[in-house]
């Protein structure tokens, strides 16, 4: 008889999963699953609703990476509408993107992956995680969670709140940035440079140290490919 292994929940992760693991009589691995419970049923209740609705419908697929959603559905209103966005409009799409990407990135590398690259995949379970992390190193937890902030007001500067932004509008966004809230922006962003400095030069000295276990872990061939702009933009 086979035996079954649940892990669930699967922490440090942005969303729900969980593993199931199938092992033989010899105790070896039958089967392994990963079970990604992200189901919503967005496409079903969005069919039929009025298409300058869908930035603040989709927006609440997800709390970590609203942002996201909620440019791609202003996108596609433009399309939808034959729109092109000017150029000052555009721009801030692009900041409060970038906000967003500064505090779910951070989130991500820090709080996420962060106790297992600085403390070390062998480090005891009890303490790889963010509080071991702060214990560990409190000052880089502070920054790290100073540049989530960072990214976070943008989008609130942005957006009007931090999560579930009201902003992107089919043609463009439906309010500017003030010089006040300009220079707020750039008031911080020399700090959030900095930290993301210093995580970036984590993660090359961390590569450079285990280069072997990178080539060979989840190394295999996909039908998987990413598609680029002219301008090389995603």
């Amino acid at each position: 008889m086979t035996r079954k292994i649940t892990i669930e929940p699967v922490t440090r992760i942005e969303g729900h999963a969980k593993v199931t693991i199938h092992m033989k009589e010899d105790n070896t691995v039958d089967h392994a699953y990963m079970h990604v419970n992200e189901f919503h049923g967005f496409e079903k209740f969005c069919e039929g609703r009025l298409y300058f609705e869908m930035p603040q419908i989709t927006a609440r697929i997800c709390g970590i990476c609203p942002v996201s959603h909620h440019l791609a559905a202003a996108k596609a209103g433009d399309e939808i509408t034959g729109q092109t966005p000017p150029r000052p409009a555009s721009l801030l799409r692009e900041l409060s993107a970038k906000g967003d990407h500064s505090e779910s990135w951070e989130c991500n590398f820090f709080e996420l992956s962060g106790p297992d690259l600085l403390l070390g995949f062998d480090a005891n379970p009890e303490t790889r995680n963010i509080v071991g992390l702060s214990n560990a190193d409190p000052e880089l937890t502070v920054k790290a969670v100073q540049l989530r902030k960072f990214g976070q007001e943008i989008v609130k500067t942005l957006g009007g709140r931090r999560i579930h932004p009201v902003f992107a509008i089919p043609g463009g966004v439906n309010k500017a940035l003030t010089q006040q809230e300009r220079d707020s922006i750039l008031k911080n962003s020399d700090s959030a440079i900095d930290t993301l400095r210093i995580g970036l030069q984590i993660i090359k000295d961390w590569a450079e140290r285990n280069m072997e276990d990178i080539n060979k872990f989840a190394v295999f061939p996909t039908g998987y490919f990413g598609l680029t702009t002219p301008e090389n933009g995603p």
